[in-house]
């Protein structure tokens, strides 16, 4: 009976490990597809294909497109949500400025790590639906408020350049993901690697002298 009861139990493991293992490969998927087509142009079939999986397989995991496209973009910001907890933690001790020049800093990492987001996002920006909406109250807002708080003060401290927070944020936001989003033509064009050490620290540099950072 012990030994019937361990090999369902080893069983039972072996099924968790490759359902989670499944689960991964179609979130990899879906950020590569919706990255590279959208929400409109990408299937559960072609999803299916490039994870090597059933296409009910994704329908169990994940049920519809829109579930599988909110949990990949839920879990890209997972990360995401972490770093921005830890500076706006450590915001009053450091002050406005040096806790603006880590989230400058950890917005690029993020940003060289996960490039899909901000392509995925540069397709979903250009219309008004209720996935941006949704996009934008779980994922967006946050970010939002802590970096446009962090520029007031710094700002207010003479620390920071002059105008619109929202504006200097996005302003940030476009030096930061367009070498990352554009990503092919900036290669021909500049002959650079967005993605090489160097010039992440190059963008970052820029980043922050845009924002009149020391």
């Amino acid at each position: 009976m012990e030994a019937g009861l361990a090999a369902r139990r080893a069983v039972a493991r072996h099924e968790t490990t490759e359902s989670a293992d499944a689960r991964g490969r179609i979130l990899a998927a879906g950020r590569a597809a919706f990255a590279a087509h959208g929400f409109d142009g990408t299937t559960l079939r072609a999803v299916a294909d490039r994870a090597g999986v059933q296409h009910q397989l994704i329908v169990y995991h994940f049920g519809t497109k829109l579930a599988l496209w909110k949990a990949v973009v839920s879990d890209i910001c997972a990360e995401n949500k972490t770093w921005l907890a830890e500076i706006e933690r450590k915001a009053s001790t450091l002050g406005a400025a040096a806790a603006l020049l880590e989230l400058v800093s950890a917005f690029v990492r993020f940003t060289a790590r996960r490039p899909e987001l901000h392509r995925m996002l540069t397709i979903e920006g250009g219309g008004n639906n209720e996935r941006l909406q949704w996009w934008i109250d779980a994922h967006v807002r946050d970010f939002h408020a802590l970096s446009t708080r962090l520029i007031r003060e710094a700002q207010a401290a003479g620390e920071a350049r002059a105008g619109h927070p929202g504006r200097l944020h996005y302003g940030m936001i476009g030096i930061v993901t367009t070498s990352f989003v554009f990503e092919q033509e900036y290669r021909a064009m500049t002959r650079l690697n967005p993605f090489s050490p160097r010039e992440i620290a190059e963008v970052t540099a820029l980043a922050r002298g845009f924002l009149g950072l020391a």
